[in-house]
């Protein structure tokens, strides 16, 4: 696997994969637990419905193919791997909650399966482009700020998304 171009598709290919569980089950999952939820703190997914959360999956995987389009087009992959690190490093946010939570949580099982593999590419990728040390501190740290930072205006907008879609199918 020595293609760049290839490995930098695994980024929306995978990640609308993962999707599909947590959007497949998010909704499900909340009514399931809605107790244990309840008494958290701060839910994971807060207590999103699968439209709402949707509308933020499709936000994301714009961001992904973006960055992927752009990165393939340049030549230049540093900002795809920062989003790609921040990607895989999702995963262990995944296990972490899954742990803690010590139920099913929307994700987990992708998060197993994908987590050695993006391990695998982000490395694969490194050998491929020769980034340097700071290079790749700088990019991931920056990837991983953005995706955090754009993951935290999601979850806020999703209720107000949510409402948006059940207002327009009273009209």
């Amino acid at each position: 696997m020595e293609n760049m171009q290839f490995i930098a598709w695994m980024l929306p290919i995978l990640f609308i994969l993962h999707d599909f569980e947590e959007m497949v089950m998010v909704e499900a999952w909340s009514k399931r637990y809605r107790s244990e939820l309840k008494q958290l703190k701060k839910a994971p997914f807060g207590h999103a419905k699968t439209a709402s959360f949707v509308c933020a999956v499709l936000e994301e995987f714009i961001l992904a193919v973006g960055v992927t389009v752009i990165s393939i087009y340049f030549n230049q992959y540093i900002v795809w791997f920062g989003f790609f690190f921040a990607f895989t490093v999702h995963f262990l946010v995944h296990i972490v909650l899954w742990l803690k939570f010590k139920h099913y949580v929307p994700g987990i099982l992708t998060s197993f399966f994908m987590l050695p593999f993006c391990c695998y590419l982000l490395i694969v990728a490194v050998e491929i482009e020769k980034f340097s040390f700071p290079s790749i501190v700088l990019s991931s740290i920056t990837g991983t700020l953005i995706i955090f930072l754009n993951l935290m205006f999601l979850h806020k907008k999703m209720g107000s998304i949510q409402e948006k879609l059940e207002a327009y199918g009273r009209i």
